[in-house]
């Protein structure tokens, strides 16, 4: 149906109780980026709500992107999809289960280019106020909204969350990277924080370009001495920062690690044909 014509119930259990997940995947050309991995990560985290029944299987993924992409082509997209506990009587546990919700829509969107990589971004710290389950992709997105409108005060584009023990976990749209003598590292991927499909590919690309890649917990204070950060995502794809809370990261430039691999992640990202014009 046309966008605008589009509705939820007003007592949909996402819309009222945040009992929702939600993925974003980019569209190139009409094709999903890491598709499996992105319904992969709905499936796990829906079967862990009673949810797993709403997510569609993944040739009915690419036959619903296949059919918007003819609707409303666009050479470079997003895909919103979401599943929620349905619709009842508002009862924080209705006397009776309702169906899965499931649904989806296709928008145009510009993703960073290569001039915007080489200038990096700004970020800040920020006290990390979530719930314990950050491993669920959940709509409950209100202590990232609050974080970014922080970062934004602040002159900078993102917010980085640290937790009460000062370790780092992620970002309010984004996961995090640091970069020590030529070694990139991530925090694990568990209940701390959401394990990011970007992630995969950068792991990928690491591989590819033989740079030494570790999984370990990242004290702030590893943030604060690294002699380069990125962060990455489905929208910003890999992005360098290059200030810190107003301190400058490294010499202050994309550093010659992150630059690497966002020129690998970009030609996984657009293939051979590369971003369009």
């Amino acid at each position: 149906m046309a966008f605008a014509e589009a509705r939820v119930p007003l007592e949909d259990r996402g819309l009222q109780f945040g009992e929702s997940l939600y993925e974003v995947i980019a569209v190139v050309r009409g094709e999903p980026f890491r598709l499996s991995d992105h319904v992969e990560r709905m499936r796990n985290g829906a079967r862990e709500i009673g949810l797993a029944a709403g997510v569609p299987e993944v040739s009915e993924w690419r036959a619903m992107i296949a059919e918007l992409h003819r609707r409303e082509p666009h050479s470079a997209a997003i895909l919103y999809a979401q599943v929620t506990g349905g619709t009842a009587p508002r009862s924080h546990v209705p006397a009776e289960t309702p169906a899965p919700f499931f649904f989806a829509y296709l928008r145009a969107y510009a993703f960073p280019k290569p001039a915007e990589i080489a200038r990096g971004i700004a970020a800040v710290t920020f006290p990390d106020p979530r719930w314990q389950r950050r491993d669920l992709k959940t709509v409950m997105l209100l202590p990232a909204v609050l974080a970014r409108k922080e970062a934004l005060a602040r002159g900078a584009e993102e917010a980085i969350f640290v937790g009460q023990d000062g370790f780092v976990n992620e970002g309010a749209v984004s996961t995090l990277f640091a970069v020590h003598d030529g070694t990139v590292a991530s925090p694990p991927a568990d209940q701390r924080i959401l394990e990011g499909v970007s992630t995969r590919v950068i792991g990928e690309v690491c591989r590819q370009l033989g740079v030494a890649f570790s999984v370990r917990p990242l004290p702030l204070s590893d943030l604060r001495t690294a002699d380069e950060i990125f962060i990455a995502s489905t929208t910003v794809l890999l992005m360098p920062v290059v200030r810190l809370d107003g301190q400058t990261v490294g010499n202050g430039a994309p550093g010659a690690v992150t630059l690497r691999l966002a020129d690998g992640f970009q030609r996984v990202f657009w293939g051979q044909e590369g971003p369009p014009l």
